[in-house]
Order: structure tokens, then sequence, then C-alpha cells
């Protein structure tokens, strides 16, 4: 349940922030956009309740503990946890955001999109605020947190409402003119906050050695997922000018809409990573943490917390590989092709395919 909550508060900042950066394009530069007022409202509201289910785990957990009762649990929490602190502004900006949406003098007013951005932006921030990297960082990983999950924010909110909510196909050369810089910058602002991350939770010699834990075998599978994600992002930025010109009829919504069904994918993969133990030294978790039952089951040694993993690939790597470049290349090809489905299965098939040649070329 509290990886579905994490997955679905992801999709809810993902769609207000989309939906307000759009509505402030002009419409000449974007096709035309309707987004249910219905979903926007039911966002707004999931989001502190949403963000509430953490708060409850752990209030649940401690409470049994400490023989203490649930509500007074959480009181202390939101008194004196910054996570239950944020919760708060979370639930005032969120009660805000949901009576501007409400009303329809300030829903369809010019200035909405502009407060509802910055008010998401706002919810955005309070969510780096009760992160585990602000907690145990400081505003180090208030900053770098925030920078990280904005920076997804915009670009697969964007990707989302334009792919599901747009009508008719009108603009699509022009929206690309600024859409496609603006999702490369946002990837790049994502990937280096993404290893600053990274590398508070599990540093760079600790990360084949994190496999071995199911944070670091969730951490490993997201990794492998960007491989179809920016496969579809290249083609639909780069390669739909030349998919028109070799055909006039090509249509750029059902690529878009893949392409967001593997960010989707990923929403529900960094949800289960949220919820892992964050290895910091693997040998030391492993002390409290069961290993990953995917690692036990495909690694072909035997199992101790004081495995020193390397990768040393083998034929059976070296094979997987050469098959994953098989299905990069194939994609490719079935974009040209215009074979959705294909390409949608040959790029899963790529991050499966280097999935194993990771796993099979794990020695101690």
């Amino acid at each position: 349940m509290i990886y579905a909550s994490e997955a679905l508060l992801y999709f809810c900042f993902a769609i207000l922030m989309g939906h307000f950066i759009l509505r402030l394009v002009p419409a000449d530069r974007r096709p035309d956009i309707a987004v249910p007022n219905g979903l926007l409202l039911a966002c707004a509201i999931a989001i502190p309740v949403l963000s509430y289910m953490p708060i409850h785990q752990s209030a649940v957990l401690f409470a049994k503990e400490f023989e203490t009762s649930y509500g007074e649990m959480v009181l202390s929490y939101l008194q004196d946890i910054k996570a239950g602190k944020a919760w708060i502004w979370t639930v005032l900006a969120s009660l805000g955001l949901s009576a501007l949406l409400a009303l329809p003098s300030f829903r369809n007013d010019k200035h909405m999109p502009k407060v509802g951005l910055f008010i998401t932006a706002l919810l955005i921030v309070w969510l780096g605020y009760a992160s585990h990297a602000s907690t145990l960082y400081g505003t180090k990983g208030l900053l770098v947190h925030t920078a990280h999950f904005m920076a997804v924010s915009v670009w697969i909110g964007i990707l989302l409402v334009v792919s599901w909510f747009s009508r008719g196909d009108g603009n699509w050369e022009r929206m690309l003119v600024w859409f496609s810089p603006l999702a490369i910058g946002c990837f790049l602002i994502a990937l280096l906050a993404g290893l600053a991350l990274m590398s508070f939770t599990t540093p760079a010699p600790e990360y084949i050695a994190s496999w071995m834990l199911p944070y670091g075998q969730m951490l490993l599978i997201k990794h492998l997922l960007l491989l179809p994600l920016l496969l579809f992002a290249y083609t639909n930025g780069f390669g739909y000018r030349a998919m028109l010109r070799q055909s006039s009829e090509f249509n750029l919504v059902p690529w878009l809409k893949a392409e967001s069904a593997v960010a989707l994918l990923l929403f529900v993969v960094t949800g289960a990573l949220g919820q892992q133990t964050p290895p910091h030294t693997v040998r030391e978790t492993l002390q409290t943490v069961s290993p990953s039952p995917l690692f036990t089951s495909i690694f072909r040694g035997s199992f101790s917390p004081d495995l020193a993993l390397k990768l040393q690939p083998g034929m059976a790597s070296i094979l997987l590989i050469a098959a994953a470049l098989v299905m990069l290349y194939g994609f490719i090809s079935m974009y040209r092709s215009n074979r959705l489905l294909v390409a949608s299965l040959m790029g899963l098939l790529a991050s499966v395919f280097g999935y194993f040649a990771l796993m099979f070329g794990l020695t101690a």
C-alpha cells in the first residue's frame, strides 16, 4: 500500500506541475490541452493524504514499540519531527490550492496558473524538507532533493499532460522547439541531483555491494528503466520531424503515451525504493536488513554479509549485453517503422537483458 501511495503522490505532483506550466505557454506553442478539473482537484486533495502515509506507518510502528497511543505518537511526530512539520504546511497549502481549483472565478482567472505553479513548487520544497536527505544533511539535502524532484515533475508532468489530455494534433512541432531543450535540462538536473542523493545513501564504492539489499536492487532497476525512457525521449524529441517527412500522417501522441507509461513505471519503482532502508554501509545494514530475494535467487555463489562483490563479466553476461544492444537497435528501427508495441517491448527488454547481464557478471 505504501509503495502505491508514493507512486500516486509523484503522479499528483506531475499532473499539477505539467498543467500549470502548460497553461502559461501561449496557445500557439502547444496542443490544445483539457485536463479535467476534477482530476486537478483530486490531485491537490490527495497530496496531503498520500504524504501522510509514511507518518501513519511510523506512528503505528512506534506506538506499538513504545506502548503509547496512536494519537499521541502522531501528535509527537507532527510537533517534533521535520517530516511532521512539513506535513502541516503541506495540508495548508493543499487546502488553499484545492479552494482555488474548486472556485470557477479563481480557476478561470488568468493569474491562476502562476499561483497554482507557485503553490505546487512550495509543496515540492516541503516534500524535500521532509525527505531522508534533508533529515541527514540539512539544507544541502533539502536543496538536492528539491532540485531532483522539481526537475522530474516538470519534465514528466508536461509529458503526462500533453500525451493524455491533448486535443487535436496541432502545434506539435512548435511545442517540441521549447519542450525538447527543457526536457534535456530537466534530465541533466535530475541526473546530477540524483547522483548527489545517491552519494548520500549509497557511496560509489558501495553501489555494487548494495545490490545484495532490496534498496540496491530497486536502485539498479530504476537506473536500468532510464534506458527505455531516454530512448523514447530521444526519438520523440529528435526523430519526430524525420518521421513527418517520411509520412505526414505520423501520430506522435501514442509514442508520447508510451514514454509516459515508462515514466509511471519509474514512479512505482521510485516509490518502492523510498520505502527501503538506505545502506550507507552495506555490511552494517545487512546486520539488520535481510538480503534481497532477487539477489539471492540470481547470484550464483553462496551468500554472506561479508561478500566483496565485483563485476567480472563472463560469456553469459557478454551475450546478454549483446542482446540488450540488439534491442536498443531494434527500438530505433521499430520507431522508424512506426511499430509502437514492438518498440516498447524491445525497450523494456533492453533493460531486462541489461539487468541479468549485470547480475550474472557478479563475483565475490
